[in-house]
């Protein structure tokens, strides 16, 4: 079998173990309004969003998917100086629509995507997995 196989992203992890009965529930309430950015190579995968399906067992979490392209870091194109400029125009969608949205959180899969909203949008960015750290009891992200 090959080792692809029996690879999996955290988020799609944890909801197979709910799947399968095996993930606590125990969630504190959050009542946080979240976005969510689905990063491109994530969508690559073809295994849909399992944070979002995820984070919406936590009650009174409000997520929202952000669908507006790439956030235009693609790893590391977008800090390289002389990428900089079109980097930023292809995520100016993106950061728009976070502005305008307003949100306590975006969060993404991805440490390059959430550098960029955060430089991009001006807006706090965690991976999903913080917030569900965070419904367990385990503190918050400063």
């Amino acid at each position: 079998e090959p080792v692809g196989a029996r690879v999996y992203d955290i988020c799609e992890y944890l909801l197979m173990l709910h799947e399968a009965g095996e993930l606590d529930l125990a969630f504190q309430a959050l009542p946080m309004r979240l976005l969510y950015h689905a990063p491109c190579h994530l969508k690559s995968h073809g295994i849909g969003y399992p944070a979002m399906r995820l984070l919406g067992l936590i009650p009174q979490v409000q997520l929202e998917e952000v669908d507006e392209g790439c956030c235009g870091i693609s790893g590391t194109f977008g800090v390289k100086v002389e990428k900089y400029d079109l980097s930023m125009q292809i995520g100016s969608r993106l950061f728009a629509a976070v502005q305008a949205a307003g949100s306590d959180s975006v969060l993404a899969d991805c440490e390059t995507c959430r550098m960029q909203v955060e430089h991009g949008a001006g807006a706090k960015s965690q991976h999903p997995i913080e917030i569900l750290a965070q419904a367990y009891g385990f503190g918050t992200h400063g």
